[in-house]
């Protein structure tokens, strides 16, 4: 068996270890990506850590974080707020964010989010046509006074008394005809008055992250004023 070499190729350009391509270097692992902010609407539960940039502005260095990316509230710019208080009703939650007002702190960094929105309706009484054209009647009697105003003030050579006067009769009149057909065109399916309100069930405060802390020690420090 001949061991020449192949015609047209020398001997040191046959494949060898040299000329194996070289093993793939392992791939550089990816850069930890940096958690992404929550959108509009989301926050953190109350006692979690939001993600800290190293240069993340303060309140205190810029005197205002709100005004610095301009707007207000607890979201703004793609914040991080954290819950610092919780409440069942509106007027505590209002009391906590007039606390830190009174205190100094920059409450434009502060929301109020309210859950489980419901309506109530609260049912003031029975109505019927009498009671009706009498409400239309009220309504009529204060919309003629402010138009016979109007006419006294603004249309000369008049009796601004009996245009008043005047003003205050058509009022009260059409008022009174309008509020006893209109209840009498539902033909007793709402025979009640009511005042229809919206509420939540529960109210947190919100606060940028950045100051959340201080937030949560003004709070801390007693109860909150009247």
């Amino acid at each position: 068996m001949s061991n020449d070499i192949p015609t047209g190729r020398p001997a040191h350009d046959l494949p060898g270890d040299d000329d194996r391509p070289a093993a793939e270097s392992p791939e550089t692992p990816e850069r930890a990506e940096r958690p992404e902010r929550p959108a509009y609407g989301e926050y953190a539960p109350a006692g979690s850590q939001p993600p800290q940039a190293a240069s993340a502005p303060t309140a205190e260095t810029t005197g205002s974080a709100a005004e610095s990316i301009g707007g207000v509230g607890a979201f703004v710019g793609g914040s991080y707020p954290q819950v610092v208080a919780t409440f069942t009703k509106y007027e505590d939650a209002q009391k906590a964010v007039d606390t830190l007002s009174d205190e100094g702190f920059p409450v434009e960094n502060v929301s109020i989010v309210g859950h489980d929105i419901r309506t109530v309706e609260n049912v003031s009484g029975r109505l019927t046509n009498g009671r009706a054209a009498v409400r239309g009647l009220v309504s009529g009697l204060w919309f003629g006074l402010a138009i016979g105003i109007l006419f006294s003030i603004f249309v000369g050579g008049v009796n601004p008394f009996g245009v008043l006067l005047t003003a205050v009769g058509f009022g009260a009149l059409w008022g009174a005809l309008f509020g006893f057909l209109g209840h009498a065109a539902t033909r007793g399916q709402r025979d009640f008055s009511s005042v229809k309100t919206m509420e939540a069930g529960r109210y947190e405060v919100l606060v940028r992250a950045e100051v959340a802390a201080r937030a949560a020690q003004v709070l801390s420090q007693g109860v909150y004023k009247n």
